[in-house]
């Protein structure tokens, strides 16, 4: 792949930021995997961190400066004292000859703004979710270029003020091996280490177990659904808001005794994708993507979910059919019951949604574009030349 344009040893130079180092939600896993690929590219990734984690050392053996722990986050009630704690990492960006700031969760602008402004260094700004802050104005200034997970959320911050010709959809997609396909002897070992029967039909929920992710309408699907404890157990594996445990908790106890278990917040969520015989996503808010979507196909399962922001982007022909309205309880009902035997009724489905994930998302043009971006809005330094000084440096054409 031609590296004209990059700096003068045809690599990217990328700066990068991370709440944590570790698999606490999609951004971050997002961060990771993607600033892997980079480094086995040959690019050169810095990975600034608030919060440490298992992904530390893992990044450090591919090869990925780590630094930290700084703080992202500014408060406007005390900017003189959220400034100072920017400026030991603005710093360290200068000396380490950045090239881009591949920013990764916009309500840091003004962090990115600070250490991008003093650094020299352009900002390409990653919009993994919708607009969460009250200066969404702020990503007009010092942004080279914005990367939105979606048509659907590239509408989104369009309407917030960024133009059209500004935001590039770069669809997630995963690697094929963190997500291997899981047949039943994947199937049966993985539900011996989380202690289910074998035998039993599992359907599952992955993630924050909140009204928004429409927990509660999966609940009453599965109380109409009333299947025996033998017949199918719902699995729920994620972590759950206490300001919504009292409602979560009064609607499980409407459920038959054994019909359902419930699993804390999980770093690891390949053992239950292969323990699952379908995964549910039954959001009532707009999913910016649907990770979990891809991630389940991938590993040859059958994924419902609401037709809810971009997951229709994901669920689309032949697969449109696993779609349900948000909230609509009855339709969830008659989905679950439809694919409960699926590998009898439709032996070929796993497979078919495999190759959904592999045709429709592939890894390797996903890092491929998110590449040519960063390439495309870096800067380029001449030779010999001191970094942070503008007169120095020039974007790439």
């Amino acid at each position: 792949m031609s590296r004209a344009g990059c700096d003068m040893d045809g690599n990217l130079n990328i700066l990068t930021a991370t709440t944590a180092l570790a698999a606490v939600g999609g951004v971050e896993m997002c961060v990771y995997q993607d600033s892997t690929a980079l480094l086995q590219r040959g690019h050169r990734v810095q990975v600034m961190y608030e919060l440490d984690g298992k992904q530390h050392a893992a990044l450090e053996d591919a090869g990925a400066r780590i630094d930290g722990p700084f703080r992202f986050g500014f408060d406007p009630r005390h900017a003189l004292r959220d400034l100072g704690r920017f400026w030991p990492a603005a710093k360290l960006v200068r000396r380490s000859r950045a090239n881009v700031l591949w920013l990764n969760r916009p309500e840091h602008i003004i962090w990115a703004q600070v250490v991008a402004r003093f650094a020299g260094i352009p900002i390409v700004c990653h919009l993994h979710h919708a607009p969460n802050f009250r200066w969404t104005r702020l990503l007009n200034v010092g942004v080279a270029h914005f990367i939105a997970v979606s048509r659907f959320e590239r509408e989104r911050w369009i309407d917030r003020g960024i133009q059209q010709e500004r935001i590039t959809v770069l669809h997630n997609a995963i690697l094929a091996t963190d997500y291997p396909v899981g047949g039943r002897e994947e199937q049966h070992d993985a539900r011996q280490v989380l202690g289910i029967d074998r035998d039993v039909r599992v359907v599952l929920f992955c993630g924050r177990i909140t009204a928004g992710k429409g927990i509660l309408t999966l609940i009453e699907a599965w109380q109409r659904l009333n299947y025996a404890p033998g017949r199918a157990l719902l699995v729920l594996a994620g972590p759950l808001d206490a300001t919504e445990a009292p409602a979560v908790e009064h609607a499980l106890a409407g459920l038959t005794p054994g019909s359902y278990r419930l699993f804390p917040v999980q770093s690891q969520v390949l053992p239950f994708l292969h323990a699952a015989d379908i995964i549910v996503v039954p959001s009532l808010d707009a999913e910016p993507f649907g990770r979990i979507v891809i991630e389940g196909m991938a590993t040859g399962r059958p994924v419902i979910a609401s037709r809810s922001g971009g997951i229709a982007e994901i669920l689309f022909g032949t697969m449109e059919r696993f779609l349900a309205t948000p909230g609509a309880v009855m339709e969830f009902v008659a989905q679950i019951d439809a694919l409960l035997d699926w590998r009898r009724t439709e032996p070929l489905l796993g497979a078919a949604c495999h190759a959904w994930v592999e045709e429709n998302f592939p890894y390797a043009e996903h890092v491929n574009s998110l590449e040519q971006l960063l390439q495309r809005y870096r800067r380029v330094r001449k030779p010999g030349r001191l970094t942070g000084r503008r007169r120095t440096s020039k974007l790439a054409g």
